[in-house]
């Protein structure tokens, strides 16, 4: 091969490694942009996106927590934020603790919350058998409420899910899907925010447990709901459970109206214990001694183990129960029966 080719040849090959070289120089130094921009762009454009509490326990290494972002609808692609940890160097200093996050919010700003360690929630307890505007004043009480918005919102499951409501609820009311349960709730969460935080957890807990044995007992979910609803209130201690439940299946079996005092008390005026008979003649769907079948809707909010009760009720043959006043029930399958045991216990 000639000289001037062979020196040709050689500055080619030159040229090409210096043109490699560059190219790697240019994509180090341009990738991180790249990465920036593809993957800092939050889940939703939504400036209205509901805020979501992420618990992150303690020990969750880095990939169990960008899957759990990803569940919670919080982030948009786990590579990407994964990424972004890299990058940033942050994939060792992420800390346990509850977080109010966002789909809104870009990866970036997950990562600097995700960081900085737990922020200050408030510990609220919501009650079995609560009903709306009960929470609403456990809220309120503490602050993180306005009673009234609370329940107008909460009256109306549109008002805070627009049109795509995740239940398929027959009537309006949130009522009876404001899952009862602890939750962690920040001081900027607003209404809409906790009434959401909660039905989720409703969601959560009855796709878990309730909605697997719904086809087998013939039941829908608002069915069960509203019947679990009626056993939380009647009930005092837990044995008694499915013995209330079966009395109500069992007056539902033969067309016997419910008659349920606590549907009476709910649609009372006065915020009593005990029903008088006047408020046996109530105008209301809710009155199931003037209704057959069940109310329109739940009456508070029921606890998982009354739902299991409606779902898995005791085998009896009741028709009738009467307060012993201890927090029992004398429990009886014949209305004289029932009389008899009124009359013995002092009504």
């Amino acid at each position: 091969m000639p000289e001037s080719l062979q020196a040709h040849v050689k500055r080619t090959r030159f040229g090409m490694v210096r043109f490699l070289f560059l190219l790697l120089f240019i994509g180090t130094m341009i990738s991180p942009i790249v990465l920036m921009m593809l993957g800092n762009r939050p889940l939703s454009s939504d400036p209205e996106a509901l805020n979501k509490v992420v618990r992150i326990p303690q020990g969750m290494p880095a990939r169990q927590i960008i899957l759990l972002l990803e569940e919670e609808e919080i982030i948009a692609s786990p590579t990407f934020f994964q990424a972004l940890l890299k990058l940033e160097g942050a994939e060792q200093s992420l800390q346990a603790g509850t977080y109010l996050l966002n789909p809104g919010m870009t990866p970036l700003q997950i990562i600097e919350h995700l960081r900085s360690g737990r922020i200050q929630m408030e510990r609220v307890v919501v009650p079995e058998g609560y009903e709306i505007k009960q929470i609403a004043d456990v809220l309120a009480d503490r602050g993180l409420a306005d009673r009234e918005r609370f329940i107008e919102l909460a009256s109306d499951a549109r008002l805070v899910f627009g049109e795509n409501v995740p239940l398929d609820l027959p009537i309006p009311s949130l009522e009876g899907y404001l899952y009862p349960d602890t939750y962690y709730v920040h001081e900027e969460q607003t209404e809409q925010e906790l009434i959401n935080q909660m039905v989720q957890r409703f969601i959560a807990v009855t796709n878990a447990e309730i909605v697997p044995l719904l086809e087998e007992n013939g039941f829908s979910l608002h069915e069960v709901t509203t019947l679990a609803s009626i056993v939380e209130r009647e009930i005092m201690v837990d044995h008694e459970r499915a013995i209330v439940a079966s009395v109500y299946l069992n007056r539902l079996a033969i067309n016997m109206p419910l008659q349920a005092d606590p549907t009476v008390r709910y649609v009372t005026p006065e915020n009593r214990p005990q029903v008088l008979y006047r408020d046996l003649e109530i105008d209301s769907p809710y009155n199931t001694y003037r209704n057959q079948g069940l109310p329109p809707g739940p009456i508070a909010s029921p606890g998982l183990a009354s739902m299991l009760a409606v779902l898995n009720p005791a085998e009896t043959d009741y028709f009738f129960f009467v307060s012993r006043r201890d927090g029992t029930h004398e429990f009886t399958e014949t209305y004289n029966d029932h009389l008899r045991a009124r009359r013995t216990l002092g009504y």
